[in-house]
């Protein structure tokens, strides 16, 4: 129980006490470290039994403290300057949400009195251990949330507690995006910026960049980051001056760290719709987010440069005051032609009775219907709950309102449905790859299209790094055909269906079917065309088109590989809940020969990758929800050497002669987990079309949909045409 006091912090104070922290200064994010808590006892002192608890948000990936190595990472202790004994213990559950992350502190075989002092030391490094390692994303005031149960009663007080600013760190990679599609002579936009190692936009960043506008008119040939930019510039008054694609790239000239720009294509003519990208998930600190919802949308538009967003808080957490701060500041930041705002928040019920399901609004107000009051003090409006997820159908019924079922903590149970509400799933998030979901929902006969988004929590939407804690990958992004960046056409195109979902990437890709755009319905007595246009921002490893959840076709049908890179890689999750989570950590060897190199595949973040290469064995850090990481192999080896793959998943020795005749593919259990030896695709290219027609229409109604696969681990899930026969049944004549 906590116990809320209307006294002065003043008072809280004197009776409660107090905490500090030192070093007292702004922790770059991910830095490792020693920091020491300091609580100093109140009047009313700590009694034999009493309990002291240091919390952190439980967005937060700051090195989980431990209390029995010395010599390893993030060892943490606990002392005082009083007679008593303290026990200390971490974990995830100890306090109440958002401030689940805890140290509990035990007080027992005696007492502690006033002027007393506690002190928790993260990253005591003492016995050897290396240090801690600090949270890997920016936050303005991170706290050290300390509450005490001075009694012994179960009943805790909060304190004052520490508050440090977590700050970017030392440039690490430049991100160069725009648009992905414009018309001769249209004034366009790119944007450039520093990222450090864990995807924060790197706030001192002065570097001076060279740029190759690839033909654009309108850009500088250099720049020079000056303090006012905060390492992120949008360049204005570009323009392409002929019909084509074109790629702009930067690099800095003294690092010599470079990027290049997503496809940006130009096109004679405008059509009825163009493609638009945003980022439809994620919450702020209202709820169990980082930063303010205003920054969360200023980022977005400001940092991430998407079109469009929304954001979606538990609804147990919103509060009267949330709810309008939600959307006034939806409200007051979307501006028709340059960032659309959705109000809305997420249905959180547990997944018996639905499941997460985000609810959008295509204006600037909507009702607020809970799955609970859990966490609502305020029950005057308890009645306008709506505990399961058919009473929010039957609430919103008639009402115009978008519904996007996903896997989050909780995941969606698709066991329920409203085709008028829900006309898109959700494939990805930072939660993990989930090409299962939207199969269920298709085996289940749903009309539905694909979004992905970020289901972001660390303040950076639509540039959604997965740090090093409980998300798996990098946030998805959603791209719409809409007829212009308003509120009203990207509502359109999202419960029409005209939109794909990608890995993070701006991967351009225009899919029709019999003429159709995705998300249509197409009734017909002959086998529809299917054709398929990408623009990678890798080279493209395969195409594949479905009909319903089985693949008819992939592009290329024979995929060119390197004979001497072998690409080792592993994927899918342990369960569909919560816990999904996979970790690999392993190693591979060879029995002959020698490894001539070895790199890391779709790896999601500064935590995992490569550990230790030489001729001999390649040992890595890796978790995968859904996702494939893995490494590549340049080996120098007979065709009946052997590669030993060890990991706590499995252990497999296929010989190079048996990867050479095709993928060897070993099943691993749990949701879609796999290990997969092959030798390396090299691509199609970057930009691909082909088409492909069926030898035979096939009776009732199918979905056809495609999937794009880039070398570089890229996605994207593009929504279906419905293809409805419009006879019992047709044979090729």
């Amino acid at each position: 129980m906590i116990e809320k006091h209307d006294m002065a912090e003043e008072q809280i104070r004197s009776y409660y006490g107090w905490a500090e922290i030192d070093p007292d200064r702004a922790v770059i994010a991910g830095e490792t470290g020693t920091w020491r808590i300091v609580y100093h006892v109140g009047k009313y002192g700590i009694d034999d039994g009493g309990v002291i608890k240091i919390a952190w948000r439980d967005v937060s990936d700051w090195q989980r403290p431990q209390f029995d190595d010395p010599s390893a990472p993030a060892y943490a202790s606990v002392s005082t300057t009083g007679p008593a004994t303290l026990k200390a213990v971490f974990d995830r559950q100890r306090y109440i949400r958002p401030w689940r992350y805890c140290v509990t502190i035990d007080v027992f075989d005696d007492s502690l009195s006033e002027g007393d002092t506690v002190t928790l030391i993260l990253g005591d490094t003492s016995g050897g251990s290396a240090g801690s390692r600090a949270q890997t994303f920016c936050k303005d005031a991170f706290e050290f949330r300390v509450s005490v149960d001075w009694c012994g009663t179960w009943v805790y007080t909060e304190v004052p507690s520490p508050k440090v600013p977590i700050v970017s760190g030392a440039p690490n990679k430049l991100v160069a995006l725009g648009p992905s599609e414009t018309t001769p002579g249209e004034t366009t936009w790119i944007g450039v910026k520093a990222e450090d190692v864990w995807g924060n936009p790197c706030a001192g960043y002065r570097g001076k960049i060279k740029i190759n506008a690839d033909g654009l008119h309108g850009l500088p040939e250099t720049f020079v980051f000056e303090p006012e930019h905060r390492g992120v510039m949008r360049f204005e008054n570009a323009t392409a001056p002929t019909t084509g694609t074109y790629r702009v790239r930067v690099r800095d000239e003294n690092s010599g760290i470079e990027a290049e720009s997503n496809p940006l294509v130009c096109i004679e003519t405008r059509k009825n719709a163009q493609p638009f990208w945003g980022d439809l998930h994620g919450q702020s600190e209202e709820t169990v987010g980082t930063n303010p919802v205003s920054s969360y949308f200023r980022f977005a538009r400001e940092k991430a440069w998407m079109d469009f967003a929304g954001h979606q808080g538990n609804d147990f957490q919103i509060t009267e005051a949330i709810w309008n701060e939600i959307k006034h500041q939806a409200n007051t930041q979307n501006i028709a032609g340059k960032f659309v705002a959705f109000v809305g928040w997420e249905w959180s019920g547990n997944t018996p009775l639905g499941g997460d399901h985000n609810v959008y609004y295509p204006g600037d107000d909507g009702p607020l219907h809970r799955s609970s009051h859990v966490l609502i003090e305020d029950k005057s409006d308890i009645d306008t709950d709506c505990q399961h997820i058919t009473d929010l159908y039957r609430a919103l019924s008639g009402k115009d309102a978008l519904l996007i079922p996903h896997v989050g903590g909780r995941y969606a149970n698709l066991t329920y449905h409203d085709p008028d509400l829900e006309t898109v799933v959700e494939v990805l998030s930072e939660w993990g790859e989930f090409e299962w979901f939207l199969k269920e929902a298709l085996e289940k006969g749903y009309r539905i299209g694909f979004t992905c988004g970020s289901d972001d929590h660390k303040g950076r939407p639509g540039a959604a790094h997965p740090g090093s804690g409980a998300f798996g990958i990098y946030g998805g992004i959603t791209c719409v055909y809409a007829k212009e960046l308003t509120r009203e056409s990207i509502w359109e195109a999202i419960k029409t269906r005209r939109c794909y979902g990608t890995s993070g990437q701006r991967i351009l890709i225009d899919v029709t079917v019999g003429g159709q755009p995705m998300g249509s319905d197409l009734a017909t007595n002959t086998p529809p065309e299917i054709a398929v246009k990408v623009w990678g921002t890798a080279p493209i490893e395969k195409v594949d088109i479905f009909r319903g959840t089985e693949i008819i076709y992939t592009h290329p049908q024979t995929i060119p590989r390197h004979q001497t890179d072998i690409r080792i890689a592993w994927s899918g999750q342990r369960i569909r809940a919560r816990n999904r989570l996979v970790r690999w950590d392993g190693e591979v060897t060879i029995n002959k020969g020698r490894i001539a190199d070895a790199r890391g595949f779709a790896f999601d973040s500064a935590s995992e990758g490569i550990q230790s290469a030489d001729d001999q064995s390649v040992s890595w850090t890796s978790v995968t929800t859904g996702d494939a990481d893995g490494v590549i192999l340049t080996v120098d080896a007979p065709p009946d050497a052997t590669l030993n793959f060890e990991t706590p998943i499995l252990s497999q020795s296929p010989s190079l002669a048996e990867i050479a005749k095709g993928p060897v593919v070993i099943d691993a259990g749990g949701i879609d987990m796999q290990v997969v030896f092959e030798q390396m695709p090299t691509g199609i290219g970057r930009d691909i079309a082909f088409t492909h027609t069926e030898n035979q229409l096939h009776p009732g109604c199918h979905p056809y949909w495609v999937r794009v696969t880039q070398i570089d681990g890229g996605k994207a899930w593009v929504s279906p045409v419905y293809v409805k026969c419009e006879v019992e049944s047709w044979k090729e004549k």
